[in-house]
């Protein structure tokens, strides 16, 4: 299946470093057969750290399009949406 990622503009060497460090990267956008949707990347460690602090902050965590991966680095985001393209995407469509 053929898609398109979009990363934040002007993300360099230095950015994807502290991307990495940080845990998180907000706004990926991937587009295929007439679908596109935003995604957030999480790593394992950071997510439960947001999580915690919207419950404490609002008593609920809820989140649309949340990809959680074991380190956000360039490659982590490339393979998990390569592997999501394998599936249809299935992870992303709303079927109801």
């Amino acid at each position: 299946m053929e898609y398109s990622i979009k990363f934040p503009e002007n993300l360099d060497e230095f950015d994807w470093f502290e991307v990495e460090n940080k845990g998180w990267l907000d706004g990926v956008r991937v587009s295929w057969e007439g679908h596109s949707c935003t995604l957030s990347f999480f790593d394992e460690i950071r997510l439960p750290q947001v999580i915690a602090v919207d419950i404490e902050r609002l008593g609920y965590f809820a989140s649309m399009n949340v990809i959680v991966v074991r380190r956000v680095t360039r490659d982590a985001v490339d393979q998990a949406v390569s592997l999501m393209a394998s599936r249809g995407f299935v992870d992303l469509i709303n079927i109801e």
